[in-house]
């Protein structure tokens, strides 16, 4: 069986140096046009809200994860930083925004075997140095530990705390103890005011918000759809996410006299994280490969009609456990743990495992573009993951899975479409479906792109990071843009909004 190059690269690449091309360009041509456009101080009107001290509240978008990490580049890009320096604007009355800098360039995301510090994602675009753009692909910078904040934590603006769910608002636990503590977080640690007692929530308070957004809700279903629906743990029942962000909105309104925008969850299936790799990643591009391959799952097929003939499965498993590749775009092959476990029901007369391809619909997880079409076995040919070996359950997102995450979302904007209906300082920012809209649409275009559309991916044209799961600073600032619009709808507010272009999209090397 030959080892199979993953459609990604075609799909996600293939006009990479086409659009780099195009941005440049319109980069020149907005140069050529405005050669000597005068410094003009922008002014505003903040409308009937007080912004002079704003404080932002949630989890990784809030903080500013971008590509994986927490870096300083991306904390400074963060909408909440954004706004943060649009409220400052003359005029508009906001006071300095303060975040906890991580003062480093890559960050952290993760540490290898050996021990190797990992930073940010960036997207090389040649990863054989051959000139050729079919081989681009994600890498990992080297990155560093997070270290304490050692500036002033009296003055923090933001508190948005990668990886937390929304109980981990309210816990004093989140800042510690950091053994037997599963609510930990470092990142929350490193700048509370008294780790281990304080709390996010409380920390916020602290400083006496006139202003507040709050981005609570979507850890509670993205956690799980991250792991491939393996971690049943992470699924927070949607009514526990209701009580959460009540408690939170309710001491926030006792404790304050603050106004606020609460932010909804985005279709997090809509994410290219979970959109870059289709279910047919799988090419076959000769038919010797094929009847090779369907030869080698003869047995396993046969088996699956002995299954029926016993009636152990019924037609409708059957169908879909019977695995057949032709020529062109086949499904990945998969292990389904909720198919009936045959070996067992014929007392080990039919000893097939639980294997079926994707169907269409079902989701594959970024993360399973580093493995799909290479080797299980490097010294076994047939061992082609996705293909002669199922890819593992952690990589792919079945039918029922979708089922779980679509009603917790559902649920789940719901409270927060609740809060913002019964509370008279809060207005609702619908973050779910401005990204959705951008992914139906195929891309952002507005006045200040001039016609360039940027795409909603990780491209170099896109405005997601390099995770595929949070947006880029160009992303960002359509956010920011979006929430000012929510703003001046529905406070009088008056701000200048940002230009996107100005801001960058996601890192690539080439």
């Amino acid at each position: 069986m030959k080892s199979t190059k993953l459609y990604i690269a075609l799909l996600a690449f293939s006009f990479i140096a086409f659009g780099c091309d195009e941005e440049d360009k319109l980069i020149d041509e907005r140069l050529e046009n405005n050669p000597d456009i005068p410094d003009v101080t922008e002014t505003g009107t903040p409308g009937v809200l007080d912004f002079s001290t704003y404080v932002s509240i949630g989890a990784s978008i809030t903080g500013g994860t971008m590509d994986a990490a927490l870096y300083t580049h991306s904390q400074n890009n963060s909408f909440a930083a954004m706004l943060g320096e649009r409220f400052q604007v003359d005029g508009v009355g906001g006071g300095e925004f303060n975040l906890p800098s991580i003062e480093s360039a890559n960050g952290y995301s993760s540490v290898g075997t050996d021990g190797t510090i990992y930073g940010k994602y960036v997207l090389d675009l040649d990863l054989n140095n051959d000139g050729a753009l079919g081989d681009a692909g994600l890498v990992l910078t080297e990155g560093e530990v997070p270290t304490a904040y050692t500036g002033d934590k009296s003055t923090l603006n933001n508190f948005g705390v990668p990886g937390i769910q929304t109980a981990q608002i309210l816990t004093p636990l989140t800042g510690g103890p950091a053994t037997g503590n599963p609510a930990y977080n470092p990142l929350y640690a490193r700048f509370a005011s008294d780790p281990g007692s304080s709390t996010i929530l409380g920390d916020a308070i602290a400083r006496q918000p006139t202003f507040f957004t709050l981005w609570a809700g979507g850890n509670d279903v993205l956690g799980y759809a991250a792991s491939g629906g393996t971690n049943e743990a992470i699924l927070t029942d949607p009514a526990d996410v209701d009580s959460y962000i009540n408690t939170i909105v309710d001491n926030l309104m006792a404790a304050t006299t603050a106004n606020g925008v609460i932010v909804n969850v985005p279709n997090v299936l809509a994410l290219p994280h979970f959109q870059a790799v289709p279910y047919n990643a799988i090419p076959m591009t000769d038919q010797a490969t094929v009847d090779a391959t369907n030869a080698a799952y003869a047995q396993y097929n046969a088996g699956v009609q002995a299954a029926l003939a016993n009636h152990i499965i019924d037609e409708d498993e059957a169908e879909l456990r019977t695995i057949s590749f032709a020529l062109g775009a086949n499904a990945i092959v998969i292990e389904d743990p909720t198919l009936t476990d045959v070996e067992t029901m014929s007392g080990g007369a039919i000893p097939i495992p639980k294997y079926r391809q994707l169907q269409d619909g079902e989701l594959v997880l970024l993360a399973a573009s580093t493995i799909l079409g290479t080797l299980a076995d490097p010294n076994d040919p047939t061992s082609v993951i996705g293909v002669g070996v199922p890819l593992a359950d952690e990589y792919s997102l079945r039918t029922d899975e979708l089922a779980k995450i679509g009603t917790n979302l559902t649920a789940i904007n719901t409270t927060i479409a609740a809060v913002a209906a019964t509370q008279n300082r809060i207005v609702l920012f619908d973050a779910y479906s401005l990204l959705l809209g951008i992914a139906v649409n195929g891309g952002y275009s507005s006045a200040e792109t001039g016609g360039f559309v940027l795409a909603p991916d990780f491209t170099p044209n896109g405005i997601f990071s390099n995770d595929g799961i949070h947006p880029n600073p160009r992303g960002h600032a359509i956010m920011t843009n979006s929430i000012l619009d929510v703003l001046e709808a529905e406070f009088q507010v008056d701000i200048p909004k940002l230009n996107v272009m100005d801001f960058n999209a996601s890192p690539f090397q080439q």
